[in-house]
């Protein structure tokens, strides 16, 4: 198979890697703007199947030519933040070049592609990372057990193993994605659904007190937005009940509050010896520079999720718990290895016909069809990705 990538940086990078590992996958093109650093990092893997190609996602026309050449499939993990809206652009060139497309995010108007991915044969599947990812399967797969689903719960987080320089930070966190998009994520209200109502409530709101497996233990979690879109996806009605959490170390909440209160993450400018700069570019300058590991540091991370209903009329409880660390040996972050192998997994099953549907697909649909389902989680036990699951029924409460 042959396969596309886009973006080439923290999720990029490991996506390319097991790429190369896979014995189906014959060729790589790794795409982005920055041809140089990217020559760089593949000059390290050593391998003849990947090559480099620079590659401006701002620019649909070109992409469309660039993704006639023979592709199965393009993996996404382009970052958003820096090249604007152009995720739609990006889907709608894959689609005029009549190739699948999978992406570790997922973003509002995707599945309005849904007649036009169809009439072109191909499959679209946005999400396809840790949250939104390797959670919207597990929900899937907890949905398919039951014949109603009324509660969906999801909790997940990444964070830096204890002891590391970032964990003794006051925030307890170091950069495996984007901080700018971390400080964002705390502001604001989250919409969740609660006796089948849509409510309203701030994010930082009475965080809850969660333990997770050693070597984590006990940590905080802080509101998200409901899993609607899994309720949608999967035709789910009876729903009443639907929220996801972050999840952080304890006291991550309250410092937030502070910095928030004390309007450093504030966007409103201030001139500071003739320079005008908001406290918010400052923030993210200043965490930028000084909140990344180590090296031979690691971080941690940690996923749950809970869907309850009933089956034949009985209670019915599936709760799904993962706990991942970084990898010494290849120097891979949890949150690399998490998005970016979900990403790979699910990009060679298209590419390899394991995944039929054509149009946009949501991802919780991998883990409500059986088949789907045994295909990605062996692939991630394969990597050592580990899912602890339990079933509780009245028998066995």
């Amino acid at each position: 198979m042959k396969v596309l990538v886009l973006g080439i940086g923290n999720m990029g990078e490991p996506l390319v890697r097991d790429l190369v590992d896979s014995n189906e996958v014959s060729e790589i093109v790794a795409g982005d703007i920055d041809i140089k650093r990217v020559t760089t990092f593949l000059e390290s893997l050593n391998s003849d199947k990947v090559s480099a190609i620079k590659i401006d996602a701002t620019k649909p026309d070109k992409l469309v030519e660039i993704m006639k050449d023979g592709y199965d499939v393009v993996a996404d993990t382009l970052n958003y933040r820096i090249i604007g809206d152009y995720r739609i652009p990006v889907l709608k060139a894959c689609i005029e070049a009549g190739v699948s497309h999978v992406d570790v995010v997922t973003f509002e108007g995707v599945f309005d592609l849904d007649k036009s991915a169809k009439d072109a044969n191909v499959t679209i599947i946005p999400g396809c990372g840790l949250d939104p990812g390797i959670d919207r399967i597990l929900i899937g797969r907890g949905a398919r057990m039951m014949d109603k689903v009324e509660k969906i719960h999801m909790y997940c987080g990444g964070f830096p193993q204890k002891n590391t320089s970032v964990y003794n930070h006051p925030l307890r966190y170091g950069i495996t994605f984007t901080w700018t998009s971390v400080i964002k994520a705390v502001h604001g209200k989250a919409k969740i659904i609660m006796d089948g109502k849509p409510v309203m409530i701030d994010k930082l709101e009475n965080p809850e007190i969660i333990t997770f497996p050693e070597p984590v233990g006990e940590c905080e979690a802080w509101w998200l937005d409901s899993m609607e879109d899994v309720a949608k996806g999967l035709n789910l009605p009876d729903v009443k009940e639907s929220w996801g959490k972050t999840v952080r170390w304890k006291g991550y909440c309250d410092l937030f509050k502070k910095l928030i209160d004390m309007q450093i993450t504030s966007f409103e400018p201030l001139n500071v010896k003739g320079v005008e700069i908001t406290p918010r570019d400052f923030l993210i300058a200043l965490g930028n520079k000084t909140m990344h590991y180590k090296e031979g540091e690691g971080d941690v991370v940690v996923e749950r999720v809970e869907v309850i209903g009933k089956k034949n009329d009985e209670d019915i409880n599936y709760t799904a718990t993962l706990v991942d660390l970084y990898d010494m040996e290849t120097k891979t972050s949890a949150m690399g290895r998490t998005t970016a192998y979900t990403c790979s997994i699910i990009s060679q099953m298209i590419a390899r016909g394991d995944i039929t549907e054509k149009g946009v697909v949501h991802p919780a649909k991998i883990g409500y069809d059986e088949e789907m389902s045994k295909r990605f989680f062996s692939e991630l036990i394969k990597k050592k990705i580990n899912i602890t699951e339990t079933i509780t029924t009245p028998l066995t409460s």
